[in-house]
């Protein structure tokens, strides 16, 4: 079916988490919750549709929040017996309300502006691709050292190591050490975290293949990095013995 885009302005949008394949209904379902309404499209420089604006939340008009949804997520439905358009989007309630505020001061910015912003961005998402990172040493161990496997070391160089996040930040260091059922092997160290100069720390438990260790070559200075952040070494349940 054709349609103005004035057709759609000021529509309401309901949320379902069900498939729509339906292009007219005869009534609104029960499982579609109107939560929004269409408040402006977003065109690209080639005419096409970049966005949907939606009004989402507040309270009679008064409160509610912009957000841009994709053309493609939005399913276009006529309802039979009134002619009305509505607009379904499969989704919750909840995660359009959390969608971030359409900025609508973004092309009245001057360059600096919307240089600045481009900076932060690209450094909130450097940020976040170094946390996706599965280990944050490098490729290459760190200058004047090289990787060795656990059995390499004797248990009192393994207890002094200087214990690295995967962000390559020092956060703690080894405090003891878990051998296995039949006291052959570590299977686990044990390190401290939290607390305040020694104070109301906290003991976790790490296994042994979440750790890459490297040594300078007199073994003068022994590291472990660890395939998680401080904050997620300190969110591990504290060891009892």
């Amino acid at each position: 079916m054709d349609f103005h885009a004035s057709d759609l302005l000021g529509a309401d949008v309901y949320v379902t988490q069900s498939d729509v394949a339906a292009t007219t209904v005869d009534g609104v379902p029960d499982d579609w919750e109107n939560v929004a309404t269409i408040d402006d499209f977003l065109l690209s420089q080639d005419g096409s549709i970049a966005g949907v604006l939606v009004d989402v939340g507040g309270f009679l008009g008064i409160g509610a929040r912009s957000v841009m949804v994709s053309m493609d997520a939005l399913s276009i439905v006529r309802e039979h017996a009134s002619d009305d358009i509505v607009v379904v989007f499969t989704s919750t309630r909840e995660e359009l309300e959390q969608a971030p505020e359409y900025d609508r001061d973004w092309r009245t910015r001057d360059a600096a502006d919307r240089d600045m912003a481009a900076d932060d961005r690209a450094e909130e998402e450097r940020r976040a691709e170094e946390e996706r990172r599965l280990i944050g040493v490098p490729e290459q161990p760190a200058a004047g050292f090289e990787r060795v496997a656990i059995t390499d070391l004797t248990a009192d160089e393994l207890q002094d190591a200087a214990v690295y996040d995967r962000l390559n930040e020092r956060v703690s260091g080894i405090s003891d050490l878990v051998l296995s059922s039949d006291g052959t092997a570590v299977s686990a160290v044990l390190i401290d975290v939290g607390g305040f100069l020694g104070l109301f720390g906290r003991t976790v438990s790490v296994d042994i293949d979440q750790l890459e260790i490297q040594v300078d070559p007199e073994r003068n200075d022994v590291r472990v990095y660890l395939n998680m952040t401080e904050d997620e070494l300190e969110s591990l349940p504290e060891y009892r013995r």
